[in-house]
């Protein structure tokens, strides 16, 4: 499914309203799956949001680990969990909206 993505927080700092104002949504389509993370060592649900107009699925941004929905209302959702940046865990909130077909 095509997916509008902001990310709430960067490095694990929440982000704060006039930032996110000025940020544009990151546009992809989303997939959530449970797989084997090797450096953790056991399953996590992640989610994933990749650009497929290259015919290769590529990620968009990084992929929340322990992806978890905590909000849905009127076609807006949050996940939550941790992005893996340079081998550190950072907490990341992604507020999605869902692209009209």
């Amino acid at each position: 499914m095509q997916v509008r993505v902001r990310p709430l927080r960067k490095e694990g700092v929440l982000l704060n309203s006039d930032d996110l104002k000025t940020r544009p949504p990151h546009i992809g389509r989303l997939r959530v799956a449970e797989e084997r993370d090797p450096q953790l060592e056991r399953p996590v649900t992640r989610a994933k949001l990749l650009d497929m107009s290259s015919g290769l699925e590529t990620d968009v941004l990084p992929q929340l680990n322990d992806a978890r929905l905590v909000y849905v209302k009127d076609g807006q959702w949050r996940l939550v969990g941790t992005e893996r940046i340079r081998d550190a865990e950072y907490a990341q909130t992604w507020a999605l909206e869902q692209m009209p077909c």
